[in-house]
């Protein structure tokens, strides 16, 4: 390499540096959420399909508690391309660790590890955290599965005020006493981590001086240059730097041993989770279903038939977390602490909104248009090879009840609007 070519990787090197510095400089802004909507609309709609999230309560002070909740419906139609939920995790998807989790349980069983989920099933979920990071955090409930990876649920908002210095995570230990799990074995870590770090710059350096890296390159590019470079010297060197590192592993073994002689092993066990299945008088069939690319709409035909004995009137349809509501929704199961960036209180229409009566079968014709749709990426399921889409029904009857079917289809993009004729 000669001067000429040095000269230009140092401004070309020197260039880049002082464009990193503007840009540190100049933009400053944090990311205001996560990446959930850079998930495939398949994953999103297909497989955890979320209902009833509760991010309570949605300010709360370092060292005090919060609880994310809700229901999650393992959805029939999970994708092919998807691994099975066979081994999966409830977990909290946020900006770093700004809480700390206390305790997770799904329906009703502590899930301080992995099992399995039912296809078709129905999970709910309750998540203690403690308010850690002091900040404006997006916070979401959060299905991990084994080979497939997260799934994101329907993200909100929570405050944590305070200051971190003022945060504690006491613990009760089963010998007696109390240690604080923000500090604990600090100090152990630090120290470990310079001896090790301090004897990799020590066998580094070595060999820089014996001679040094670029001499020592060109002598090995020569015919027979491993013979000129094996000194006996450096082959004791090695040795004695193998027993030292054995030495430390036995005495950093045998010390905490001695400091923490009763352990408990990492827990392999699987919980056993019963699952419920949702519950409705009305059984829902796709017959078509399209997505309008210009006007930003889901349009489904659905085929309805209501075997109860009161009418039902259809009033949301929700997918990825994402809720369409229409009057009847609005009425009857309007969260005023939902996400209002997720939620569209007049996005659901229907061509006639007469209810479905008791014995009546008929073709009913949903639209849930919302920008929504665009903002959140999902349109993006008309690029999808399979082209499918799923999400859930809600139906309630004249007293007030609850009917919640799982639904999925093929779906057809539209380019151009319709024109009067």
């Amino acid at each position: 390499m000669n001067v000429k070519n040095i000269f230009k990787l140092c401004v070309i090197g020197s260039l880049g540096m002082a464009t990193l510095g503007l840009t540190l400089a100049f933009n400053v802004s944090t990311a205001a959420a996560h990446g959930e909507r850079s998930q495939e609309p398949f994953l999103r709609m297909r497989t955890a399909q979320w209902y009833d999230t509760r991010w309570n309560p949605q300010k709360t002070n370092i060292n005090e508690e919060a609880m994310l909740s809700g229901k999650i419906h393992i959805s029939e139609d999970w994708p092919r391309a998807v691994v099975k939920p066979n081994r999966t995790f409830i977990n909290v998807g946020s900006p770093s660790s700004v809480f700390t989790r206390l305790s997770s349980k799904v329906n009703g069983v502590p899930m301080m590890t992995s099992g399995p989920m039912e296809i078709g099933g129905d999970y709910e979920y309750v998540i203690k955290l403690r308010g850690r990071l002091p900040g404006h955090h997006h916070i979401h409930p959060m299905l991990a599965v084994n080979g497939a990876g997260p799934i994101a649920g329907p993200g909100g908002w929570m405050d944590i005020t305070g200051n971190y210095k003022d945060f504690t995570n006491p613990i009760k230990l089963l010998v007696g006493g109390t240690a604080d799990t923000e500090t604990a074995g600090l100090a152990a870590g630090l120290f470990w981590h310079v001896v090790w770090g301090s004897l990799g710059f020590f066998w580094i350096g070595w060999f820089m001086v014996r001679p040094m890296f670029l001499i020592r390159a060109r002598v090995l590019a020569q015919e027979g240059g491993d013979e000129l470079l094996n000194d006996p010297v450096d082959r004791y060197f090695a040795f004695a730097m193998l027993g030292v590192v054995f030495a430390l592993i036995a005495i950093g073994f045998f010390y905490t041993d001695s400091q923490y002689p009763y352990t408990i092993p990492l827990q392999a066990g699987e919980p056993k989770i019963k699952s419920t299945h949702l519950k409705s008088d009305l059984t829902v069939k796709v017959l078509a279903a399209d997505y309008d690319v210009p006007g930003r709409a889901l349009r489904m035909t659905l085929q309805v038939t209501n075997s109860g004995e009161q009418p039902l009137r259809i009033g949301e349809f929700t997918t990825a977390g994402i809720r369409f509501l229409n009057k009847v929704g609005v009425a009857n199961n309007n969260d005023p602490s939902y996400p209002a960036e997720i939620m569209a209180q007049d996005g659901l229409h229907i061509e006639d909104e007469s209810p479905i009566m008791p014995g009546e079968t008929k073709e009913v014709k949903l639209d849930s248009r919302d920008s929504l749709w665009e903002i959140q990426r999902l349109m993006d399921l008309v690029h999808d090879p399979d082209q499918r889409f799923g999400g859930l029904v809600m139906s309630w009857d004249e007293t007030g009840n609850r009917h919640i079917n799982s639904i999925a289809g093929n779906i057809i993009p539209v380019f151009t609007r319709a024109t009067a004729g």
